[in-house]
């Protein structure tokens, strides 16, 4: 489906930058806005935002975040969790 495990594979990416800027924060500033970016692609913060919707996976009432995004033919719930530790991370 469209979106298909998308938070959780960012989420690996994001992670990673996280670790590289820690120990080499001359890349982390370089590359700071490619890596906002791909944070605002799954968990965008701002309502203000118009590029990327809100919270594009989290649902807040189940309190995780989905991993099949849209589905085609869909879930007989719209949606479905893989893996909850990688849902919580993102």
């Amino acid at each position: 489906g469209f979106y298909n495990d998308h938070y959780f594979h960012y989420g690996y990416h994001v992670y990673a930058a996280a670790v590289v800027a820690k120990y080499d924060p001359a890349w982390g500033r370089k590359h700071f806005e490619q890596v906002k970016l791909l944070i605002r692609d799954f968990a965008n913060p701002s309502s203000a935002d118009d590029q990327f919707p809100l919270f594009r996976h989290k649902d807040w009432y189940e309190g995780h975040s989905w991993a099949s995004g849209i589905t085609l033919p869909p879930y007989l719930n719209g949606k479905n969790q893989e893996s909850s530790s990688e849902a919580i991370a993102a």
